[in-house]
């Protein structure tokens, strides 16, 4: 196998682990989501109905049902008699129209006047019957439905209040507890990926714990922001502090990433911990790797034996390897 065929194998391989650590990150989300949900369901809304009956009996319920059915009722008729106001209306004028025409032509046709009288006075006694039926409809509105619905209203408005009250108290309950949650969430896997990076047995598989580190971060920020919209929506653009907040925390995530879990040192201790080469990752290289034929081993100033030249102490007396290259 030539260098271009492990080259191309280390790179697959890489792309394998890093598919895989996105779906463990995924499924871990999944499950720490419904974790969430259940921590949240677990502080009830306040009883929307039995607070309502509270503030608002039945029985006051019912009589304003009945009110509002009247007016609606009231309204009705009056918008009937308006109607039929408009059309008698209508016909009295044709038919004094009519009348008067046949009177300056010199003509006094008595079924034309007799119509006439007749549509005047059914307009008279609709107009009489509208007026009657709003001065009723005023009268029901200003002394008997208002002052009942403005109590009604009163007693809404109290319940609405502490309804708010009663819901923002939960909802503050349930943010702290859900909050604390995600941070635990989120400290238990720093310490799980710091116990990935720091064990040798486990070194190999760091990129579990950077899988862990990332659902910790992510859950963090998805449960932070769900308690904190409803709260800070009216007071701050949340969505423009969370995109910007966001993307600062992720490059920041970014370059810490680089600089201590994949940084030159970072990369060359893991492999050590494999017995790999620590320049080129190929495996159990002996005193000089195969594949890239960097040199693994050189002589301890102290004990004269080899010992790996990428370790700060040597091997077989302990003695700091710093100091032969100062003193050769």
């Amino acid at each position: 196998m030539d260098k271009k065929e492990l080259s191309d194998t280390g790179r697959e391989v890489t792309r394998a682990e890093r598919i895989l650590a996105v779906a463990l990150a995924l499924f871990l989300l999944i499950g720490g989501m419904r974790l969430a949900w259940t921590i949240n369901s677990a502080f009830p809304l306040p009883d929307y109905s039995s607070l309502r009956s509270q503030f608002i009996p039945e029985a006051l319920e019912r009589e304003m049902n009945n009110l509002w059915q009247q007016n609606n009722n009231k309204l009705s008729a009056l918008q009937r008699l308006q109607d039929e106001e408009r059309e008698l209306r209508q016909e009295y004028e044709t038919a004094r129209e009519e009348y008067r025409t046949l009177l300056d032509r010199g003509i006094d046709d008595k079924q034309k006047m007799a119509r006439w009288e007749k549509a005047r006075d059914e307009h008279r006694n609709s107009q009489a019957a509208l007026s009657g039926t709003q001065a009723a409809l005023r009268d029901f509105q200003n002394n008997i439905l208002s002052p009942r619905e403005s109590a009604f209203r009163e007693a809404e408005a109290r319940f609405h209040e502490r309804f708010a009250q009663l819901n923002s108290q939960r909802n503050r309950r349930a943010g702290v507890a859900l909050i604390t949650y995600a941070l635990a969430v989120f400290a238990l896997a720093i310490w799980v990926s710091g116990l990935f990076r720091t064990r040798p047995l486990l070194s190999r598989y760091a990129v579990i714990g950077t899988s862990f580190l990332g659902f910790g971060a992510v859950q963090t920020l998805v449960v932070t922001y769900q308690v904190a919209y409803p709260f800070l929506r009216g007071l701050i653009p949340v969505e423009w502090v969370v995109s910007l907040g966001g993307s600062g925390l992720s490059i920041a995530g970014i370059v810490f990433l680089k600089n201590r879990l994949l940084s030159a040192e970072a990369v060359r201790n893991r492999r050590l911990w494999k017995k790999s080469c620590p320049l080129c990752g190929f495996p159990l290289p002996g005193n000089f790797c195969g594949r890239c034929g960097a040199v693994q081993q050189e002589k301890c100033c102290a004990c004269g034996l080899l010992t790996s030249r990428f370790l700060p102490w040597c091997r077989e007396c302990g003695s700091r390897l710093a100091d032969c290259s100062e003193h050769s």
